[in-house]
């Protein structure tokens, strides 16, 4: 046994459940001194003592004894790659038994019980992951993952008291890293903070407007109108922030927007609206197509306030089908009911099903 790398695994182990070397100690019974001379590399524990280690602090003995390490974090770096491609592709559900039995094989490791967390449907298991990440873990990025899902599962659940608790202890919209970063920048650097930041602006303003009246209970604020006012004021935000069709990921927010249009126009009677929205709610939905299936890492924007921006990092889908058979799914609702029969129509369903299917998510 190496005596450094078992007294360095003892300590992160320690330290992830906030113990003292003297809480430690104690569950050990051992002396406070012992449990210092072994994270320091001094000394190392009897190999009769690695078991009850071990479940003390709820690591497995191959871990504590960094056996075949390499092999373990490449097989971990495996399974995270396999469940980020079906993630991208719409194939979410596929993963879960994939990082089910990977937790299981490694329970210690916090980067497989955060993906898991956010794979499974269940609010209950997400709840239990989540609280035992706070539990175990001090690296702030798990931290702040596990409370983000912890406050939207608790409110899901009914549980408005803890998901508060819970939001008070994040920072405010003033005092974020992406806030500070920026004004801290100088030169080149504040260029990309500063685009960071207005992503992550434009991002929150859209949720705030969109997301208000899908999930909200928006009845009781807005009125068939008023919610089609919200999706043109959508639309004109992202028409203020960006320029020339560089929508990139927003395509399919865009895509959304139009078709709430569209729907409310139909059912109006306002046929050639109706029919104008749906084209080009069609025209962003095969835009995200090709934006997804593109290499989106050579992607750069060229509005103003992003311009140099990659339009690169992971695209989540919550569906195996693409935007485009979307869109034609949603067509054979009867609200389009009045517009099924014109040319104008047909001619949207064929560009639609020009490009319709599974997503195939460049980089998959």
């Amino acid at each position: 046994m190496n005596q450094e790398t078992i007294g360095k695994n003892i300590r992160e182990a320690r330290r992830r459940k906030e113990w003292t070397q003297a809480a430690l100690a104690e569950r050990l019974a051992v002396t406070e001194s012992a449990v210092s001379q072994w994270e320091i590399g001094k000394t190392s524990p009897d190999l009769l003592m690695i078991p009850g280690i071990c479940g003390v602090l709820g690591v497995s003995a191959d871990w504590l004894l960094s056996v075949d390490a390499e092999k373990r974090a490449k097989e971990i770096e495996e399974i995270m790659k396999r469940a980020n491609d079906l993630d991208r592709n719409g194939r979410r559900a596929e993963s879960l038994p994939i990082l089910e039995e990977a937790v299981l094989r490694y329970p210690e490791n916090h980067e497989l019980a955060r993906w898991l967390m956010h794979a499974t449907d269940d609010p209950d298991r997400k709840i239990a992951i989540g609280e035992r990440l706070l539990e175990e873990c001090t690296e702030e990025g798990y931290r702040s993952s596990a409370m983000q899902t912890l406050i939207y599962t608790y409110k899901e659940k009914g549980n408005l008291q803890r998901a508060k608790e819970l939001a008070r202890q994040m920072p405010g919209l003033w005092t974020t890293s992406d806030v500070f970063l920026t004004h801290i920048a100088e030169g080149e650097e504040y260029q990309e903070q500063a685009r960071i930041l207005r992503f992550q602006l434009l991002n929150l303003l859209y949720e705030a407007m969109h997301y208000g009246t899908v999930y909200g209970e928006s009845e009781r604020y807005y009125t068939e109108d008023e919610r089609a006012e919200v999706a043109k004021k959508c639309i004109a935000l992202f028409e203020l922030f960006f320029e020339d069709g560089d929508y990139a990921f927003h395509h399919g927010s865009l895509e959304e927007e139009y078709l709430d249009l569209a729907k409310w126009h139909a059912r109006r009677g306002e046929t050639d609206d109706a029919l104008d929205c749906l084209g080009i709610a069609a025209d962003h939905a095969l835009k995200f197509v090709e934006y997804t299936e593109s290499e989106r890492g050579s992607y750069h924007h060229t509005s103003l306030l992003f311009r140099g921006a990659t339009g690169g990092g992971d695209v989540g889908l919550w569906s195996e089908q693409n935007s485009a058979s979307d869109v034609l799914e949603k067509m054979k609702k009867p609200d389009f009911d009045s517009l099924r029969e014109t040319p104008a129509f047909r001619e949207i369903e064929e560009r639609l099903n020009s490009a319709a299917g599974p997503w195939h998510v460049a980089g998959t």
